[in-house]
């Protein structure tokens, strides 16, 4: 009798602790993965805006076709971190027409 008391508290408190264990598992895996789509989603929303500005500050310059070497500098580091997200051939296009551009020397770059 008191073994079958045993067995049977232990067993409960076994069950007990997997079913704990395996629901904490499920939460973490579910926090994850919220956390994957956001992360994806910001991903998607940087690599928006960086696009956006690279081809804003191209067309701003465009009928020039002369910028600013800071602007330039500027450029060429959010086109490199766009590229880094997985950023698309659309802008190598414009950094190629850009090739042929006047780099219109400043000092802001030589303090």
């Amino acid at each position: 009798m008191t073994q079958t008391m045993i067995s049977t508290t232990v067993t409960f408190i076994v069950s007990s602790i997997l079913g704990y264990c395996v629901s904490v598992i499920r939460n973490y895996k579910k926090k994850l993965q919220e956390k994957e789509e956001e992360s994806k989603l910001l991903k998607e929303a940087l690599m928006t805006i960086f696009q956006s500005n690279l081809t804003n500050t191209y067309y701003v310059y465009e009928n020039q076709k002369q910028i600013p070497d800071y602007v330039y500098k500027n450029w060429c580091n959010a086109k490199r971190i766009y590229e880094k997200l997985g950023g698309n051939d659309y802008i190598h296009v414009l950094a190629d027409k850009m090739k042929n551009w006047d780099f219109e020397k400043t000092d802001i770059l030589r303090k």
